[in-house]
């Protein structure tokens, strides 16, 4: 797009090469055969030179109209000159006159015709070059998308998904990972939407071989390929794919699969076009990946795998919001292990780090889907309860208990949310019960203080 000086920044269409409609364009062919035959008629018939313009016309159909409406206006100039012939003859339109009606219409169907071709041949080359170029807008700014995305790893997959199903007009399109000996389905756009998380076997499959290739591949007919899982081609509907390996780091990370419920739909094309995309899709994948690892580690313990205490904090904080908008209750518990410091001086601090991992797995797989257990500090855990009460905490803190290594012990204090209380007034009364519990000594039936 060229933009002159009083250009304000909207973008400029190109003219259109049918720029005349055909109504119109045949009502000025017949103005202009009728002119041109009255003048002929009164410069002298025949024997006048206005007869060539007549082809001008039909030149002009030729840019603005098709190979039909050229035709339309041949037989016009044909009419034209042999009509005066037929309705006068004598000297002005003598029986001679016929080669010269016939000369000057082949002329013209010849000049209109190959005009047609010239224009017919333009407008393709033209449209190619424009989808081309729209083509390359949208790989330019799907590859600026994924550069620079700060987004999750689903947020990515979902936008490559998407975006090959835009570039190649496929029915549908789908990011297969691999995990283990299978392929998942972990993006999917159009007709492959509801198939999202689906599981086969690597081996045996088309983009099993893509992967291990490291090469892209079209299947024409999934009915008639080799190398194909046709169970799963079947149950999605799928009759001919193309799938690109998404590479990083010279090797493929996941596979990216175009398809159509129609033999032959898609094809050397759409796989040239995703091509241009793998590998930086392959690099946005890895980019994501460790974007989700660095923020699970920021927000992680690293020895127990539990929630820190900065995720602790911020999912806190989101609880107590959420239970203020919902009337909903929500209690919170801090544990401290009575026995760490004593295993760290007996055992060592190997001990120690063990006893803390142990009482993590056991307490995460207690728990309930909805609780967060985190850690935060060394020998202190803290439990998050959404929609359970005081009452309904202490049970969920009896039946952890259960789960602790034979001989441990260990503190807590229970608080359920006022309704008025911020996040830190909250864990600061769970905690004060804590240490009253502390104070009280320890629980000779169940080990618990």
């Amino acid at each position: 797009m060229v933009q002159g000086p009083a250009d304000t920044g909207a973008t400029r269409r190109p003219v259109s090469w049918r720029w005349l409609p055909i109504p119109a364009l045949m009502s000025i062919a017949v103005v202009s055969d009728v002119l041109v035959a009255v003048l002929r008629h009164v410069q002298g018939g025949r024997g006048s030179a206005y007869g060539a313009l007549l082809i001008l016309p039909v030149v002009l159909g030729a840019f603005a109209a098709g190979r039909r409406t050229v035709l339309v206006l041949v037989a016009g100039v044909a009419a034209t000159l042999v009509v005066p012939i037929l309705a006068f003859g004598g000297a002005k339109y003598p029986g001679t006159a016929w080669s010269g009606a016939v000369l000057v219409s082949c002329v013209a169907g010849i000049v209109g015709l190959a005009t047609e071709y010239v224009v017919r041949t333009a407008r393709l080359q033209t449209a190619v070059a424009e989808n081309r170029a729209a083509l390359l807008d949208r790989l330019v700014a799907t590859h600026s998308t994924i550069a620079t995305s700060d987004f999750g790893l689903d947020d990515v997959l979902d936008s490559v998904a998407r975006a090959a199903l835009e570039l190649t007009g496929a029915d549908g399109a789908v990011v297969q990972m691999p995990e283990g000996d299978a392929l998942v389905y972990r993006a999917v756009a159009g007709t492959a939407s509801a198939f999202a998380g689906l599981r086969y076997p690597i081996e045996g499959s088309a983009s099993g071989e893509c992967l291990a290739t490291g090469e892209w591949r079209v299947v024409p007919d999934t009915e008639t390929a080799e190398t194909v899982n046709r169970d799963v081609c079947r149950r999605i509907g799928i009759r001919s794919m193309v799938i690109v390996p998404l590479m990083h780091g010279g090797r493929p990370a996941g596979a990216l699969e175009v398809h159509s419920a129609t033999p032959g739909a898609v094809g050397t094309e759409e796989a040239r076009v995703l091509a241009l995309l793998g590998p930086v899709i392959g690099t946005g994948l890895a980019r994501a990946e460790l974007i989700a690892t660095m923020a699970a580690h920021a927000s992680t313990d690293s020895l127990t795998g539990l929630a820190n205490r900065r995720s602790w904090d911020e999912q806190l904080v989101r609880a107590i919001a959420h239970a203020e908008r919902t009337n909903e209750t929500v209690s919170v518990v801090i544990c401290d292990l009575d026995d760490l410091k004593l295993v760290n001086d007996r055992e060592g601090h190997a001990a120690g780090d063990q006893f803390l991992r142990d009482v993590a797995d056991r307490w995460r797989d207690g728990a309930r889907a909805s609780d967060l257990v985190a850690r935060i500090g060394g020998d202190e855990f803290a439990l998050l309860l959404p929609g359970a009460d005081e009452t309904g905490a202490t049970e969920v803190v009896s039946r952890l208990l259960e789960h602790l290594p034979r001989g441990r012990a260990v503190s807590f204090g229970v608080a359920e949310w006022d309704l008025r209380e911020s996040a830190s007034e909250l864990l600061a009364r769970a905690d004060a019960r804590m240490y009253a519990a502390k104070r009280r000594g320890r629980s000779s039936s169940a080990g618990v203080r």
